[in-house]
């Protein structure tokens, strides 16, 4: 394989750095190449992502070249990477010159949600703009912006999947009749939360005793676990990201409130929240879409590209010396599609990629099945059902223990109070 790195990148628009990281190979005949824009925060407060964003993509496309070789359907894969700085601003600009100068058939990312917000408009105003693959962003204020889009294809959870298997793990272990209370923040996450987290709650059957409203960013949290402790739920749901949910765990841990279940969303998940709380994570549940340890299947037709979790994991560990997150695989299965989507149509037609992925079903490390179905606003919706988890120690140290769905479960939620 021969490989180009553009050392340097070139100076784009406002200083931006557009780097072609991939993989310029010998093309066969006159075919165009296949050209993928990832748009990722590799700096900036969402580096995390963005490097989980990178990493993913890449170990797709080696595991593509290892198993095909060096181009799909004879056209050789050229891979744009662009660092957002988790920068609204820059995203629009990365954006239009992926379109405009580049002239990408495939965009992969942005990762963190006000990326993604910031993403939509310049993609949308291209009459000609490419298929959109989304492994990230969970607010539903970007789905309301993408509507009915047929050209994007969403590979993540909106944030109401959150709440809808939450509901269902919490129904399935614990019944109906629990009283819960919530602790929100008033900052983007909280408030795009609450009302879905309640809404699926009450479906379930559930009674909701607190609703308590806290300051994003606050340093002291004492006031609302005191309500909290004073309501006396079965089930305390807090709904807020990293910084404060490391602030909010420890500070409940502390004041021993005596909830016997304590139910989180994203946090749980973060190896950067588990390290920051240590032992007051102790049975903090999360929900992802992935987690390590999944007892997922090969597909049949396609086990060396997607296969078992289990194996996809071990590679992954082999290759970078650390377990993969959520973005890892999600990133991974997403550009694993758009190759084999272009290999299948053999064909740089935007219709014929679309109509593909339409009609697509494999199983793969990240479910078990990748079929897009409508999601309450957009038609291409997968991976949808996401894995509940429970965070327990076993020895010295704290593992994940997967709690729902039931075909996936490696333990059952166990009492905090226990």
């Amino acid at each position: 394989m021969q490989m180009m790195t553009r050392s340097g990148c070139k100076s784009l628009l406002a200083g931006l750095a557009l780097c072609a990281l991939g993989t310029t190979v010998q093309a066969q005949g006159t075919k165009e190449p296949l050209k993928i824009g990832v748009p990722a925060s590799l700096s900036g407060k969402y580096v995390a992502y963005g490097i989980q964003a990178k990493s993913g993509v890449e170990q797709a496309i080696a595991v593509w070249k290892s198993v095909r070789g060096d181009t799909v359907d004879g056209r050789k894969i050229d891979l744009l990477v662009s660092d957002t700085q988790s920068d609204n601003a820059i995203t629009v600009s990365i954006v239009n010159e992926f379109i405009q100068s580049a002239k990408i058939n495939v965009m992969i990312g942005p990762d963190g949600s006000n990326v993604a917000a910031a993403a939509v408009p310049p993609w949308k105003k291209f009459k000609e703009r490419p298929i959109w693959l989304m492994p990230g962003g969970s607010s539903t204020t970007v789905e309301k912006a993408v509507g009915t889009d047929p050209y994007f294809f969403h590979t993540y959870a909106w944030a109401y999947y959150y709440h809808i298997n939450n509901a269902k793990a919490l129904k399935e272990a614990l019944g109906n009749k629990k009283r819960v209370a919530f602790v929100y923040t008033d900052g983007a996450y909280g408030r795009a939360h609450i009302d879905d987290a309640r809404k699926h709650m009450k479906e379930a059957g559930f009674e909701i005793v607190a609703s308590e409203l806290v300051r994003e960013g606050a340093s002291d949290f004492n006031s609302a676990i005191i309500k909290v402790r004073a309501a006396k739920p079965d089930i305390l749901y807090a709904l807020m990201q990293t910084t404060d949910a490391v602030q909010f765990a420890k500070q409940v841990y502390t004041a021993k409130i005596g909830v016997p279940y304590l139910v989180g969303t994203a946090q749980a998940q973060l190896p950067e929240w588990q390290e920051a709380v240590g032992q007051a994570q102790q049975c903090w549940t999360g929900v992802t879409t992935w987690v390590t340890g999944l007892k997922l299947p090969a597909d049949s037709r396609e086990p060396k590209l997607l296969p078992s979790a289990a194996d996809w994991e071990a590679a992954w560990r082999a290759r970078y010396n650390r377990a993969p997150e959520f973005l890892d695989v999600g990133y991974y299965v997403s550009t694993i599609l758009a190759l084999l989507a272009v290999e299948q149509t053999k064909s740089l037609d935007r219709e014929k990629i679309k109509e593909w992925l339409e009609q697509q079903d494999y199983k793969s490390p990240l479910g078990l099945s990748s079929k897009f179905l409508p999601s309450e606003i957009t038609p291409h919706q997968a991976f949808g059902e996401m894995v509940v988890f429970q965070q327990v120690k076993e020895g010295d140290k704290f593992v994940s223990k997967v709690i729902y769905p039931k075909g996936l479960a490696t333990a059952t939620l166990q009492s905090c109070t226990q």
